[in-house]
């Protein structure tokens, strides 16, 4: 990611719409947590959902391999933070939830040896929860500045978890009521050059932004008992075998 942007996500995970959204749905998905879990957060980023993760009564470790986001993610409350490459963990199976948000889709990433290594840190019955971005259609110049260059559909996304000793527990899109909108300011958003490249991540004007949080909240009473048909991110939680 552009070090710009840790500057940006720093300052809007607390307020966008998205991030506030996101959230939301994670805490919907996850099973119910109970005090003193331990769990990892890999590629944390700036430590918004950390924070969060610490709120619900986890204790929490995020790891990253960008100084600028771990410098960004100290100055938040949390338990800990690792720098370290997220396929070579300095960790063994002690983890009763890895999470993985919006980092399969980066440039210096392979998808199916970050699974497996965060597949290894879980302790068995343990849950991982990952997120990345949807659609390799709707790449757009946010991608670029973040440095992405792939987006799975769902099916795509589940074969990445197709070993014997994880069951999918949770497969869906997410974002689903504003995808039209996300689709069509992505596909028609003017594109400008690598460098000058950037992303989404910039708070609207605050009836904006509670509107469409407020339509993600809709989204989220409907995720315990419906699959998104489509969306801009695809969601799968998994179970560790015992």
């Amino acid at each position: 990611m552009q070090p710009r942007e840790y500057a940006r996500l720093y300052q809007a995970e607390g307020r966008l719409w998205w991030f506030r959204a996101l959230r939301l749905y994670i805490r919907r998905l996850l099973p119910k947590p109970r005090l003193g879990l331990l769990v990892l957060d890999v590629g944390c980023g700036t430590g918004g959902l950390l924070e969060t993760l610490l709120n619900m009564g986890y204790r929490t470790i995020g790891l990253d391999f960008s100084v600028v986001a771990l410098q960004y993610a100290s100055r938040r409350e949390n338990n800990g933070l690792v720098r370290a490459n997220a396929i070579k963990q300095p960790f063994a199976p002690v983890f009763d939830l890895v999470i993985s948000i919006d980092l399969l889709e980066v440039e210096t990433v392979d998808p199916t040896l970050l699974v497996a290594e965060a597949l290894r840190v879980l302790k068995p019955g343990g849950y991982g929860l990952f997120v990345m971005a949807a659609h390799q259609w709707l790449m757009s110049e946010h991608d670029r500045a973040v440095n992405s260059v792939r987006r799975f559909n769902l099916n795509q996304m589940k074969a990445l978890f197709t070993v014997p000793e994880i069951k999918i527990m949770r497969a869906s899109y997410l974002f689903f009521i504003l995808f039209p909108l996300i689709a069509l300011r992505k596909l028609f958003r003017p594109t400008r050059g690598p460098n000058e490249a950037g992303s989404d991540v910039r708070v609207p004007p605050t009836p904006i932004n509670a509107l469409l949080y407020g339509l993600c909240w809709l989204e989220d009473q409907l995720l315990p008992v419906w699959n998104m048909p489509i969306g801009s991110s695809v969601v799968v939680l998994v179970r560790k075998d015992d």
